[in-house]
């Protein structure tokens, strides 16, 4: 009964499709999709690089002043807005993705990596130098702290 079962499922290999050249540029750090657009950062770069899903064309930047080796990258589809961390200056950026993609920044606890948005539209972040969970509103404001 087991080996019907294995062989009624097919293993799929799949198939590049798109390559995104680096042209010169550094590696990839962190990387989120909203809709049709997909966020990449870069190590060393304050810009955010917005991509279509379905050409994987380079549309437009998204600048990040001071923004340095972002490992973390998440979006709110409900406020429209795109989160990156600062591991360097312990803090996260924000920028709204409509209008005039403005920029607020805050201090979180020391080492911020990952980030998640969740079902609160709050966002997480993962502190590994500091140890902690820490969860913030859109605008910025500490909502509650997980030590690990």
């Amino acid at each position: 009964m087991i080996a019907t079962l294995l062989t009624a499922v097919k293993s799929v290999a799949p198939t590049l499709t798109h390559i995104i050249p680096s042209e010169g540029r550094e590696g990839v750090t962190a990387v989120t999709s909203l809709g049709d657009e997909v966020f990449v950062v870069r190590r060393r770069g304050e810009q955010v690089e917005v991509y279509d899903t379905g050409t994987c064309t380079l549309q437009r930047h998204i600048t990040l002043h001071g923004l340095r080796n972002s490992c973390g990258l998440a979006v709110c589809a409900q406020y429209r807005c795109l989160y990156a961390s600062d591991p360097q200056k312990s803090s996260v950026h924000r920028v709204k993705l409509s209008g005039s993609n403005a920029v607020k920044k805050w201090s979180v606890a020391d080492g911020p990596r990952g980030l998640s948005v969740n079902k609160a539209h709050n966002v997480v972040v993962t502190c590994c130098v500091a140890n902690k969970l820490q969860e913030y509103t859109v605008h910025g404001t500490l909502m509650r702290e997980i030590s690990l």
